[in-house]
């Protein structure tokens, strides 16, 4: 733990902070309460020790119309809801709290921001080593096919937040051999997690930021997956999905076809600009109560869980605010050519193309810290972009 204190350069408040934010994070599944007052604290914390640049670009100012006009559609769509609790709290996770820490990330200087990224990196060593005495308990007391979620509710959470946080990882290590080890323990948490989406999404991810390094030292590469691969294939082969799960809702792959017929019928009878309202699809699902159906949380897609929620215009601005960030992604790797904006463009499509198979209760509080990553990213590419658009100190 020291040696990381050292890498990281975080102080033992810093250190603190994430630890007792990670703790109150366990507790949302019985009451939110501590968390958002942690969440306050922070808030409060940043700006006592940093000062605000109290500068907004009109760059900055998109996602924030984005957010602005989301918490508009959750109260025009107020009148649609069946649990109205669990609609305001909808609505704090998903926009409310992750556009004041947007402000926050675009107000003030680089220090901060840089303190974030080993934040987050600190927060992932954590979730790290929970994931071990998870899976040791696995194995010693309960099943080997057990799936693991460290300090998360969800193994798809928890696949999520590693391919989130793994360019991050990687911007920190100073040699190949060190990305190298990072890389091969990430692809072995992502196993541990049972995330069919995972695997195949961090694959992807961990091959094209690595592209390079890949093709220099193919056959080593090679056999490192295939021997952790071997190690754990009882693991990966009952995750396999069958042919005939397709048509079965009681798994999770039929879950997920049904899930895109039912929002697609539901708009049959329903018009393209009407929503049922923020955090209303369980809900709304359990009222038809239909006969002979798995309960589903969620979409299991985030554009069609906006769809549903937020009608046409919640999922238009969802999708023009990924364009936004692609492009300016986009932008600021073709322009740099550094290896650590090559390795955000990636990311950022990566979690993207995760969302849209995955990932869609971003109104669940237990999301927070997705959400708040997301919004992480969203202001490392804006920030980037600036820097691009400066010389000699001004704008042009």
């Amino acid at each position: 733990m020291y040696r990381l204190n050292s890498f990281l350069k975080i102080n033992k408040f810093e250190i603190v902070l994430s630890i007792v934010g990670v703790v109150l994070f366990q507790f949302v599944r019985f009451s939110s309460v501590p968390f958002y007052l942690f969440l306050f604290g922070a808030l409060i914390l940043i700006f006592y020790y940093y000062k605000p640049e109290l500068k907004l670009e009109p760059v900055d100012l998109v996602p924030l119309f984005y957010y602005i006009v989301m918490i508009t559609l959750s109260m025009l769509f107020f009148k649609n809801v069946i649990d109205k609790n669990k609609a305001i709290l909808g609505m704090v996770n998903a926009f409310l709290i992750p556009a004041l820490f947007y402000i926050v990330f675009v107000l003030y200087d680089s220090r901060l921001f840089c303190k974030l990224k080993k934040i987050w990196v600190f927060v992932f060593v954590i979730a790290l080593l929970v994931c071990t005495v998870e899976y040791s308990y696995y194995l010693l007391f309960r099943s080997y096919k057990e799936r693991t979620i460290s300090i998360f509710f969800n193994p798809n959470t928890f696949a999520f937040f590693l391919v989130m946080v793994y360019p991050f990882v990687l911007d920190l290590l100073k040699n190949e051999r060190q990305k190298m080890s990072a890389t091969l323990i990430i692809f072995l948490e992502i196993l541990l997690t049972g995330s069919r989406t995972g695997f195949l999404i961090y694959l992807i991810e961990s091959l094209l930021i690595n592209i390079r390094f890949v093709r220099q030292n193919i056959v080593k590469i090679l056999i490192g997956l295939s021997v952790i691969s071997a190690l754990f294939f009882p693991k990966i082969a009952y995750r396999i999905p069958k042919f005939s799960d397709i048509y079965s809702v009681k798994n999770a792959v039929g879950q997920r076809i049904f899930a895109i017929e039912f929002v697609l019928n539901y708009f049959k009878h329903r018009s393209l600009f009407d929503g049922i309202g923020p955090a209303q699809f369980e809900s709304f699902f359990k009222s038809l109560k239909a006969p002979g159906i798995v309960a589903l949380h969620s979409a299991h897609n985030l554009f069609l869980n906006v769809l549903i929620e937020y009608g046409i215009i919640g999922y238009g601005m969802i999708v023009f605010l990924v364009y936004f960030l692609v492009f300016f992604a986009t932008f600021n790797m073709l322009i740099s050519k550094k290896d650590s904006d090559w390795a955000v463009f990636v990311g950022l499509i990566c979690i993207t193309v995760f969302q849209m198979f995955d990932m869609a209760e971003i109104t669940n509080v237990r999301m927070v810290v997705v959400n708040l990553i997301y919004v992480y990213y969203m202001a490392l590419v804006l920030r980037k972009f600036k820097r691009w658009r400066q010389k000699n100190g001004k704008a042009i």
